[in-house]
């Protein structure tokens, strides 16, 4: 009987002690250390990310303004370090779900080096137009003038898509898929490291 509560002892004490460990671990793993871990992880991943728009340029296209814009496609490029352009439909689920945060995300970057893009594809302006009241888009939204070359061009054949360009306008980085604030916040920091 006492080695049965020495042991169960010992266990609650051990778990306590992990507990506190792990949080300590926790509350001193600095800001910077979450960015370096989120960098190192994106530069890492296979896969997803895994695009052969990788090292093109997308300013070599031609774009048609649709909403929430006063310049060109290439000045907002050319403007900002990093520009994050989300390829969506209005049919496509995935994009309906991602939109809410990319519309948050873009209003909380307002003040940074950093500006989201939409580019509508495969999709009829009414149904285009219907998706960008219903999610109230704030973002500037664009579409190719030759849609079916840049989709040839770019593989994009899955949506949601998003490419991650620098200033000079070249695909750094690609997502396929519905994309989280964090994988967008990991993105574009790998895309200012390796700028």
């Amino acid at each position: 009987m006492k080695t049965r509560k020495t042991i169960i002892i010992f266990a609650v004490v051990s778990f306590i002690l992990l507990v506190a460990v792990s949080v300590y671990a926790v509350m001193n793993y600095s800001e910077d250390e979450f960015r370096a871990q989120s960098i190192e992880t994106v530069k890492q991943s296979e896969g997803r990310d895994n695009h052969h728009a990788v090292g093109e340029n997308l300013l070599e296209q031609d774009f048609d303004r649709v909403i929430n814009n006063n310049g060109s496609f290439s000045d907002i490029v050319e403007n900002n370090e990093v520009t994050v352009v989300n390829f969506f439909a209005s049919w496509c689920e995935p994009c309906k779900r991602e939109t809410p945060d990319l519309n948050q995300y873009y209003n909380d970057q307002s003040e940074s080096p950093v500006e989201v893009v939409g580019i509508n594809l495969r999709d009829s302006a009414e149904n285009r137009d219907r998706f960008l009241e219903t999610y109230e888009v704030e973002y500037p939204i664009f579409e190719f003038s030759d849609e079916s070359e840049a989709i040839d061009q770019y593989h994009i054949n899955l949506m949601p898509t998003t490419f991650f360009l620098n200033s000079e306008g070249d695909v750094v980085r690609a997502y396929i898929g519905e994309i989280t604030p964090e994988q967008l916040t990991s993105y574009i920091e790998y895309v200012k490291e390796a700028s």
